[in-house]
């Protein structure tokens, strides 16, 4: 027998499925589409929280701190959020503000200017060895995630700040792991607490010295803030890297839109938007209910959790026509991947650069992915990506 974990909201649909279960952590978009069906607000019997499965509760919880707070962590368990403390994503202005402005410093578009050469020449030296070498004579081909997406990101990451070659490598896989702390308590956010610890440790405890002058490492280490290099470690690898995978699948399945792309190179924006909202890299945070508040003819006291579910509103059939169909020429409306309000996502702009550059890059030399395997899902608390892809490329004439 589950333990007693609550009252729902009166009123409010209820189910007993389990989210976090590894199949549908795998492949969660049918039981997403149940969840809809249910209702604006559904409350999860086994773990005594509110979901949000829709695109417009997501957008107005997001759009509401002062109601929807974050300042006591945005993970299911309690506890982990209390061991977490405060920090750039668990917090509400003005703490919140300390915490966002000297990253909104360096990472807006207008402060990534000066670095879009850079990012531009990482995306061409990565395209032209996939280019060259991923064609695949035999039935593997190569793993798009471990041999482009992955090391394309970290390369991209590491270098903005200046961190030594000795270490990088480790951080796509604690990044991965640490994710899972904001899941439900157990063996996977235990693990992910580890992981988390690791990468604050590594910012906290590295040598100055060590990072290159001049670069974002440096100077969060000048103003006396070193911590915030975890928002780039964490956060700011490893959903790029689901989100670049996601689009490498979806044009090997979709080889005309590759085409189309190709052709109009004013398409790769919308195309990142469509990979964003079909495949959303960050499934769920959570929210805690600072007074009674009616959400959707839902009351929601003071002190309930809602559990925000980005990549369930981004398929909502009530907001997006055809919702899982791939199509790079999707009219608005915009998708909420990168979030809404004060937490808006901060390493957007540096996510589009990153993706934009590499899909461009790209086009210029493939001609088409094909599949030569089964696309391998991770189980993971919170994200949802790729562990592994196998692709051949047809190089371009």
């Amino acid at each position: 027998m589950m333990p007693a974990m609550g009252e729902p909201p009166l009123g409010c649909a209820s189910s007993a499925v389990d989210l976090w279960a590894d199949g549908i952590l795998l492949d969660p978009y049918p039981t997403y589409a149940e969840l809809r069906a249910l209702g604006p607000v559904v409350w999860l019997e086994r773990h005594g929280v509110a979901a949000l499965p829709r695109f417009d509760q997501v957008q107005a919880v997001l759009s509401d701190w002062r109601r929807f707070s974050s300042a006591r962590g945005v993970g299911m368990d309690d506890g982990l959020n209390a061991c977490l403390g405060e920090n750039t994503i668990c917090s509400d202005p003005p703490a919140h503000d300390q915490y966002r402005k000297p990253l909104m410093d360096q990472l807006w578009s207008d402060a990534l200017t000066p670095d879009v050469t850079e990012v531009r020449a990482t995306a061409e030296r990565f395209a032209e060895r996939v280019a060259r070498s991923g064609t695949g004579d035999g039935p593997g081909g190569f793993d798009a995630v471990a041999e482009l997406c992955r090391p394309y990101s970290l390369t991209v990451v590491a270098d903005l700040l200046g961190l030594p070659d000795e270490g990088r490598d480790a951080y796509p896989e604690l990044a991965e792991r640490a994710f899972n702390l904001f899941g439900p308590a157990g063996e996977r956010a235990a693990d992910g607490f580890l992981a988390a610890a690791d990468i604050v440790n590594r910012a906290l405890g590295a040598d100055a010295d060590a990072l290159a002058p001049g670069r974002r490492g440096a100077r969060l280490w000048e103003i006396g803030m070193p911590g915030l290099i975890v928002t780039y470690t964490w956060p700011g690898i490893d959903t790029t890297v689901n989100a670049l995978a996601s689009a490498v699948l979806l044009f090997a399945r979709h080889p005309d839109q590759w085409a189309d792309l190709r052709a109009d190179r004013s398409l790769i924006p919308s195309a990142f938007n469509e990979v964003l909202r079909l495949h959303s890299p960050v499934h769920y945070f959570t929210r805690h209910v600072t007074e009674d508040v009616e959400l959707a003819g839902v009351t929601l006291s003071a002190g309930k959790k809602v559990l925000v579910m980005y990549g369930s509103a981004n398929r909502d059939e009530q907001r997006f026509k055809d919702p899982d169909t791939f199509d790079i020429r999707r009219p608005g409306p915009s998708h909420v991947a990168f979030g809404r309000g004060v937490h808006l996502c901060v390493g957007m702009h540096l996510a589009k650069l990153e993706a934009h550059s590499l899909l461009d890059a790209l086009a210029d030399r493939v001609e088409r992915f094909e599949l030569a395997g089964e696309p391998r899902w991770t189980v993971n608390s919170t994200l949802h990506g790729l562990g592994s892809l196998p692709v051949r490329v047809v190089p371009a004439r």
